[in-house]
């Protein structure tokens, strides 16, 4: 029985969608293949942006690379876009689907295969890790081939082969504090915060405490964080809010190290000397996915240019600057006559 609950608890977490803020990617996962000129859907949660896109990505989880825009400006609350899959689409075991608008609320599927143009790669590495060896946060490849760094990644059946640096090792606790810390403050209501000795965390509360509740503060997600309980097998709290548009290029020495902090949305990438940028040279060839916004090795969408709107900047709580050069968040404002140039986000919306 302890080995068929530790096998389901593996397979949910390589099953769900990569980490996210704002939306969860319930299709396509682990196990789907998509063939060519098969209708498809995919279906997500979330609506915390008006309309999003989702897009197709392809290759290592450190480098992922854009191949196309499946659909565009979808409304959030439908929770589903359909495709038909091109058949001039590489067949491949590496493919996934993000949903979202900007970069700070992109969620991102698992693995998945698609087969239409050429023959489909042989399987290597992992193999429900898209062909792919397992990386250092996530370093052993079990024996039902996910990557994961809890005992039953590591223990009984582990494939060495494919895990991190060829051996089934678990990089376990580290030195144990000369003291114990205060125990955390429980909440209010502590039946109602979800224990995560029985589920997998998600993404609204992504970190299992050493107490073993799910939350997003820095007592759950810091020291005795429990990876292998916690969203995505890692100890990573969700962004409350997105990071503001980035400034314009400056110079390497104001740049932000990246072996401190995560990189934030504005300069995603963190390269392999250290620094976060969103220039090729921070995302492309020796990326550290690892420090990188969100664990993935994406550029961010180009900032929008703000314009004024008569004499001042339209905002988040008065959005559309009508035709008279005044901002509001009217629908007269909004619709007829509106200067989406010039509204908060470049775009018309109430």
């Amino acid at each position: 029985m302890v080995a068929k609950t530790l096998l389901l608890t593996l397979t949910l977490l390589l099953s769900s969608a990569s980490f996210s803020a704002g939306y969860i990617v319930k299709q396509p996962g682990t196990g789907v293949t998509w063939k060519k000129s098969e209708a498809v859907d995919i279906v997500w949660l979330g609506t915390i942006e008006a309309n999003v896109d989702v897009k197709l990505v392809k290759g290592p989880a450190a480098n992922l690379q854009f191949v196309k825009t499946l659909c565009a400006d979808v409304p959030s609350n439908k929770g589903k876009c359909s495709y038909t899959v091109d058949e001039n689409l590489i067949s491949g075991r590496d493919y996934a689907v993000t949903v979202g608008k900007s970069v700070a609320n992109l969620a991102y599927s698992s693995f998945f295969t698609v087969e239409a143009k050429g023959a489909l790669p042989a399987p290597k590495g992992c193999p429900n890790f898209g062909g792919q060896d397992c990386p250092a946060s996530l370093p052993c490849c079990s024996a039902s081939g996910f990557c994961g760094n809890s005992p039953a990644h590591c223990g009984q059946g582990c494939d060495p082969k494919h895990s991190f640096n060829g051996k089934c090792a678990n990089p376990g606790p580290g030195p144990t504090p000369p003291t114990p810390p205060t125990p955390l403050p429980k909440p209010p209501t502590p039946s109602n915060q979800e224990a995560c000795g029985t589920v997998m965390c998600s993404s609204n509360a992504p970190c299992c405490s050493k107490y073993g509740y799910c939350g997003s503060t820095s007592d759950h997600c810091g020291n005795g964080c429990q990876a292998g309980k916690s969203f995505n097998g890692k100890c990573l709290a969700a962004p409350l809010t997105p990071t503001p548009a980035p400034n314009p290029p400056i110079t390497p020495s104001k740049q932000l190290a990246c072996g401190k902090s995560m990189c934030t949305s504005a300069a995603p990438c963190c390269s392999k000397y250290g620094y976060c940028g969103s220039t090729p040279a921070h995302c492309g060839g020796g990326c550290q996915a690892g420090k990188s916004f969100n664990g993935k090795c994406l550029a961010s969408a180009a900032p929008i240019k703000r314009r004024k709107c008569g004499s001042k900047y339209c905002t988040k709580t008065s959005p559309c600057c009508g035709r008279n050069n005044k901002c509001a968040a009217s629908v007269t404002a909004c619709k007829s006559g509106c200067q989406a140039k010039k509204s908060f986000g470049g775009k018309c919306l109430v």
